[in-house]
Order: structure tokens, then C-alpha cells, then sequence
């Protein structure tokens, strides 16, 4: 079976009237193309129109496809009677009695062996203990 398109809307003198707002009368073509719409404003117009139509019709058929898996999974059992499942049930935690401890470490050792270091830090002006010498030495 073929389906024919329906004629243009045309209006009493025979002009062309825009498909969108079917009110005004389409100028007429700058090329080879023919125009529908009456401005670029209709133009978007159709195209919103278009594209709100398609995500309407594929979120239908979503919403069809989930309510034909909805039945078919109606027939089995359900969740809540089945028994339940390793994937319902938390795993219970294992924790080792006693943690390993790490080995000990070995003392630092010093950064130089000197004897005399007491009195190279008093050439510098520096105590034993690190802080400055007030006028000694």
C-alpha cells in the first residue's frame, strides 16, 4: 500500500502558505530548493517540533519495552519470596587475631663521628645543643 503525500497547503489566490503556521503566504525561492516556511522562525519552530516528537515516541517505546519486561518477569518468582542469595547477604568480615608487627629498626646512626665537635660548632657560634652562644667562645 502507498501512501501519497497530501497537497500543500495552499490559500484562496493560490500562493503557497507556510507549514508551520499555516497563515502566511511562503515567498518565493531564491534557488532551486522550494521554501515551506515563511520565516526563520518557523523553521525553527518545525524543527523543535520535529525533534520534541522523536524523543516523545522513542521515550514511549522505552516505556513500553519496560512495561512488556515488567509482565514478563511478573511471572517469576519474586525477589522477596526466593531464599536469599550470596549477593543479598553482607559477607562478614574476617580480621586476623593479631596483626604481624613490623620488624624493629636499627638505631640511627650518626651522621659523622668527631670528638672535637663541640668545638667546631663554638667556632660557628653554636652550642652543643644547637641553639646560639651568647657572646662565649
Amino acid at each position: 500500500m502507498t501512501i501519497t503525500p497530501s497537497p500543500p497547503p495552499r490559500d484562496e489566490g493560490g500562493q503557497l502558505l507556510c507549514q508551520q503556521c499555516m497563515k502566511n503566504p511562503v515567498p518565493p525561492s531564491l534557488g532551486t530548493k522550494p521554501r515551506i516556511y515563511c520565516s526563520r522562525n518557523c523553521r525553527q519552530r518545525a524543527y523543535e517540533s520535529r525533534r520534541t516528537r522523536s524523543i516523545v515516541s522513542v521515550a514511549v517505546e522505552v516505556a513500553l519495552s519496560r512495561e512488556a519486561k515488567s509482565r514478563d518477569e511478573r511471572s517469576a518468582t519474586s525477589r522477596d519470596n526466593a531464599g536469599a542469595t550470596s549477593r543479598d547477604v553482607a559477607k562478614p568480615q574476617v580480621k586476623p587475631a593479631n596483626p604481624p608487627v613490623p620488624p624493629a629498626r636499627a638505631a640511627a646512626a650518626p651522621l659523622w663521628e668527631d670528638s672535637d665537635i663541640e668545638v667546631r660548632l663554638a667556632r660557628y657560634g653554636i652550642g652543643a645543643d644547637g641553639q646560639e652562644l651568647n657572646g662565649e667562645g
